[in-house]
């Protein structure tokens, strides 16, 4: 199995029709149809269910696209950071961010560090930290802003910024209502809480109302923060995430925005695989990042 044969795959993956395929990669159909057949008899399974108008993935098909997507986007950031290599500091930085303070703090980063390398382009990936960690392993980005906890077998990373927790209320609601301006978990235990759907910050959130001796119930877990205030706007439940995102949240919105006491504080960390060392870009990055950092 090449490149080539996965770029052909691919290809007819995405067209879902071997005709346009050969038309989009130049080459008449018969040879593309051996180059896919002598794949499938490579790998020994079928790859795709060949219809009159379309073409089907099997499982083994999506699995293969899905690993030859990051085969290739891996191959072009080699080719890009080899070439790169003889300009000095230039070249394609692949940064990956959660969504709550991710883009405002790469935003600032990027900014400063623009004037000092101006021939610096910038690839963002927005994710969990769970995909963050995923895609550094894979090498398919250089760095991330990641939030604690961080896994210390998988990522090394330096802090960056902290903040604390806020409740996120319907304005209809009791608490919403309150002047108060904290709300305390006891106060939040018995209603449906919406929270980050990785699989730690569950765990973290739910070790908070241990102490009151009741099982929090969360009826939304969400990807992206950017949909807490939607759900919680539509009386979906009170959403818990850190103070960032409520400062996102635009004007006019029905919701209400309180502390959680006791305080619950969150940091995020610029952070690399613990098992590669950064290229010279990406290390280039991280020197200056650790220059601006108040932490």
């Amino acid at each position: 199995m090449d490149l080539r044969q996965i770029r052909y795959f691919i290809t007819v993956a995405e067209e879902q029709n071997i005709t346009r395929a050969a038309e989009k990669l130049h080459l008449s159909q018969p040879p593309l149809s051996r180059a896919l057949m002598d794949l499938e008899e490579e790998l020994g399974c079928m790859l795709m269910i060949r219809g009159n108008r379309h073409i089907t993935l099997t499982p083994e098909g999506l699995a293969l696209k899905r690993r030859g997507e990051q085969l290739l986007a891996l191959t072009d950031m080699t080719k890009a950071e080899i070439s790169d290599m003889k300009k000095g500091i230039s070249g394609t930085l692949y940064l990956g961010h959660v969504d709550s303070n991710g883009p405002t703090l790469a935003a600032q980063w990027i900014e400063s560090f623009k004037k000092e390398y101006p021939n610096v382009t910038y690839h963002l990936w927005c994710g969990t930290v769970d995909d963050l960690t995923d895609r550094l392993k894979a090498g398919l980005i250089d760095l991330a802003i990641t939030m604690t906890p961080l896994n210390p077998d998988m990522l090394d990373g330096i802090p960056v910024f902290s903040e604390n927790w806020v409740a996120i209320i319907p304005s209809s609601h009791p608490l919403g209502k309150s002047r108060k301006k904290s709300v305390s978990l006891t106060e939040l235990i018995d209603n449906d809480l919406i929270i980050s759907a990785r699989r730690s910050r569950e765990e973290e959130i739910r070790g908070w109302f241990q102490s009151e001796g009741k099982e929090p119930h969360f009826i939304v877990k969400t990807a992206h923060s950017s949909n807490a205030a939607k759900l919680v706007a539509n009386n979906i439940g009170i959403a818990l995430f850190p103070a960032s995102v409520a400062k996102n949240i635009p004007a006019g919105t029905e919701v209400v925005i309180k502390k959680i006491t006791p305080v619950k504080s969150v940091d995020y960390l610029l952070s690399w695989d613990k098992e590669k060392q950064p290229n010279a870009l990406a290390t280039k990055f991280l020197e200056h990042v650790k220059l601006l950092s108040p932490l």
